[in-house]
């Protein structure tokens, strides 16, 4: 089984320079960081999947189209119950939409993904100390770092003592319309 997930990247530059730029909160707040190239926004989280059924999740991907989309990521926050750090971006109802088609494109191929709304954040840093992170005040403001998206990735996660490592398995190309 394969643990896969649908995503928007960040150019491996603007994550690393994120990655570096909070890396001294990171170590305040005592958490754990991310790896740069490990930083995603999900769109959508499909689960375990067979391999065999691959070949029917790429093909509903396939079938997906959406504008091109643009995050504009400005804020730091906690999210205390899974205890992580994340940049946050304000609403896209263009990355909302794609999400939303993503889901139903999938959904009709018969797959469960997860249904949570689409809420776009790249996840900095986990398990942030609660303690630590209650001497500061959320969401605090970040110089806002653009991430324009012409594509989506099927992506996969591998969990090893380590921790989780992302890999792209596929992706798609999204309209400018």
């Amino acid at each position: 089984m394969r643990r896969l997930f649908f995503a928007l990247l960040p150019t491996p530059a603007q994550a690393a320079a994120l990655a570096a730029d909070v890396a001294p909160l990171v170590k305040e707040l005592d958490g754990q960081p991310s790896p740069a190239i490990n930083l995603h926004a999900t769109l959508c989280f499909v689960g375990a999947v067979a391999e065999e059924k691959l070949a029917a999740l790429r093909e509903a991907a396939s079938l997906v189209r959406g504008r091109s989309v643009t995050l504009d990521f400005n804020a730091l926050e906690v999210w205390e119950k899974p205890q992580i750090l994340c940049a946050t971006a304000p609403d896209s109802e263009a990355a909302r939409d794609l999400s939303a088609t993503v889901m139903d494109a999938i959904c009709a191929a018969g797959f469960t993904p997860d249904r949570k709304p689409f809420r776009a954040h790249l996840t900095l840093a986990r398990k942030v100390r609660r303690d630590a992170a209650r001497n500061f005040g959320w969401p605090r403001a970040l110089a806002t770092m653009s991430v324009h998206c012409d594509r989506f990735v099927l992506m996969e996660s591998r969990r090893s003592d380590a921790g989780s490592a992302y890999s792209v398995v596929d992706s798609w190309a999204l309209d400018e319309k």
